[in-house]
């Protein structure tokens, strides 16, 4: 039988489901889908440590199928990428950008008038719950960090793409499951999907930033409490702690971002 050549075209799409990537140390489960004509990418993805157990592969590929059904991430590559570059741009999202899921939709109410041009104002509220953390939770020594890189379909100025990074600060208890947390938002106008440039920020600047509302101005929040061991110094991850946080910031009051709350 003769080779089969293919090509693809701006009506294409390519993808996989529970497709598993081995490395060195562990193993991703990742979903995928890849428009070749506009380099639109959407995926989710669970990453496995240890050993591939038969248990572990099938809760690896719900949780990858549940995130790609509920959250999954949604960006913009290159076009007409070839298969390998297509799953190393996804690695590269997922270790520098925004991870194995996306972020949680809010839910609009049909009061909800806010407008895109509106989603970059910052909250002064505490929380919408009116939840306070113990004085324990204020007294933690361990501060933990996180940025989180994000292209959205919101428009910018007169871009059609926004670029947003967010720094966090946030320390916390396990066992009562509490947390405060700082952050900060860059945003960029980006006008071409397949060929923008990482704006070159002051990284420190942006975390001292975030540090400083956590001390001072800080959102109270209480976590799900499978995802408490992530608050401790020895924890191997703290990607569901991360998504909380991005989760509750989203989360906004009277339109506006949570990345600060009442100042004492």
């Amino acid at each position: 039988m003769s080779q089969i050549v293919t090509f693809h075209t701006g009506a294409s799409k390519l993808s996989e489901t529970c497709v598993w990537i081995e490395e060195k140390k562990r193993y991703i489960c990742l979903t995928y889908e890849y428009v070749p004509g506009t380099g639109y990418v959407k995926y989710a993805a669970s990453v496995l440590k240890g050993e591939l157990a038969d248990d572990y592969i099938k809760n690896h590929e719900e949780t990858t199928t549940r995130r790609f059904e509920i959250r999954p991430v949604t960006t913009y590559f290159e076009t007409f990428l070839d298969y390998n570059d297509i799953l190393k741009m996804i690695r590269k999202e997922m270790c520098h950008g925004a991870g194995c899921v996306g972020l949680r939709k809010p839910v609009m109410r049909s009061d909800d008038t806010d407008s895109i041009a509106s989603d970059d104002f910052i909250s002064e509220t505490r929380s919408d719950d009116g939840f306070t953390v113990s004085m324990e939770t204020h007294m933690s020594p361990h501060v933990f960090t996180f940025k989180y890189t994000v292209l959205t379909s919101e428009k910018h100025g007169t871009a059609g793409l926004t670029l947003r990074i967010i720094y966090g600060c946030y320390k916390g208890v396990s066992k009562n499951c509490e947390l405060i947390y700082g952050a900060t938002i860059h945003h960029s106008p980006v006008y071409n999907a397949s060929s923008y440039d990482m704006p070159d920020l002051d990284d420190d600047s942006h975390y001292e930033t975030a540090l400083m509302r956590m001390e001072k101005c800080p959102v109270h929040m209480r976590i799900d409490s499978e995802f408490a061991s992530q608050l401790n110094t020895g924890a191997e991850h703290r990607e569901d702690i991360m998504y909380s946080i991005l989760d509750k910031i989203y989360m906004k009051i009277g339109g506006l971002y949570q990345i600060r709350g009442s100042r004492y």
